[in-house]
């Protein structure tokens, strides 16, 4: 008999100690992890790709394991478009696509950040100011918040042009077929081109039987589908910043974790996810230009009057904006110029 009580006396002792020392190891031990489906367009092994997935796996670090991310790329799970749709159905409860781009009736108001030539070519201040206004801007959040989602971040990079001829001045551009979209094919015509809308799978073979002289686009798309072989000049100098990709949480989902871990969430997609994005997308850069260099490629860098030229060519992009934005209410040009100023801000200097 006290030998049983003696076991269970210890036994009780072994219990009491774990408790005491190893609490938190025990009550994690003890909850399974909450498991979160990310859906991503693109490839692995991007920039932003890899960005994104330091991102999820720096949650799971700071929530102790109680958050585990399983990945799907190359829209594996979803297709870009069905995105939005998507995420909030449930399909995945955390992902992202270029929706402002695809769902312009969705985003009227974020259609300013398809304007040309806002801002400069810095990625770090274009996605902190984007990301600032879309808490701070009343219109602005009110438009994520009407999807029914949890807006987390955005990731935006400059537009360049590579084309087989230098283009430098405004007139450079007539008679050319350059492959342009949206706002930007509208710019492309006013310039004496000729755009030609086409998604970036068919760019490489269009360039190769002389479909297209050139193509605006990102610096990573233009050396991913071999651009380079066929254009040997590259426009340096953004002509946009497009706010390409937006990443968002179920909404029920979101509600159901727990206040810290939403903390922890929302915080390293904020602050995490853009130093991220700035310490691969510098290496990917630097990486492509010296390819584009070696590859006998010559970059244009516009000068300020040359630059000037471009700008004040796509003016009447801002005014057919502001017209639009006037019918629902909201003031364009106080939207851009709070843009520029939080640009401005955040721009890391040269």
């Amino acid at each position: 008999m006290k030998k049983k009580q003696w076991t269970i006396g210890l036994a009780w002792l072994m219990i009491f100690s774990l408790l005491v020392l190893f609490p938190r190891e025990l009550a994690q031990a003890q909850v399974k992890p909450v498991i979160l489906k990310y859906s991503d367009p693109s490839k692995a092994g991007t920039a932003r790709t890899d960005a994104a997935k330091d991102t999820m796996l720096e949650i799971e670090k700071r929530t102790g394991g109680r958050v585990k991310h399983e990945f799907y790329w190359a829209e594996s799970l979803v297709k870009a478009k069905d995105a939005l749709d998507a995420i909030k159905a449930g399909t995945c409860e955390v992902g992202g696509a270029p929706n402002v781009v695809y769902h312009p009736a969705r985003f009227p108001v974020w259609q300013f950040s398809n304007l040309m030539f806002l801002g400069g070519s810095d990625i770090w201040g274009v996605i902190k100011a984007w990301n600032e206004m879309a808490v701070t801007n009343a219109k602005l959040k009110e438009e994520l918040d009407k999807q029914g989602l949890k807006f987390l971040s955005s990731f935006g990079y400059p537009s360049t042009i590579i084309c087989k001829k230098p283009l430098a001045e405004p007139g450079d551009f007539k008679g050319l077929k350059i492959r342009a979209v949206g706002p930007t094919a509208k710019w492309v015509s006013a310039v004496g081109a000729t755009p030609v809308p086409l998604t970036f799978y068919e760019v490489t073979e269009a360039l190769a039987r002389g479909v297209v002289d050139g193509t605006v686009g990102y610096l990573y798309v233009h050396f991913t589908y071999k651009f380079h072989d066929y254009c040997k000049y590259l426009t340096y100098t953004p002509v946009a910043n497009t706010f390409i990709f937006d990443t968002w949480i179920n909404l029920d989902t979101w509600k159901k974790l727990p206040r810290d871990i939403q903390k922890i969430y929302e915080e390293t997609w904020r602050e995490y996810y853009p130093q991220a994005v700035i310490k691969h997308c510098d290496e990917e850069i630097a990486t492509l230009l010296k390819v584009f260099k070696d590859a006998g490629g010559k970059i244009v860098e516009l000068t300020p009057d040359q630059y000037a030229k471009w700008r004040n060519s796509a003016a009447f992009l801002v005014d057919d904006y502001s017209k639009k934005m006037s019918s629902m209410g909201v003031d364009a040009l106080k939207i851009i110029e709070e843009f520029e100023r939080l640009y401005k801000k955040y721009e890391r200097k040269k």
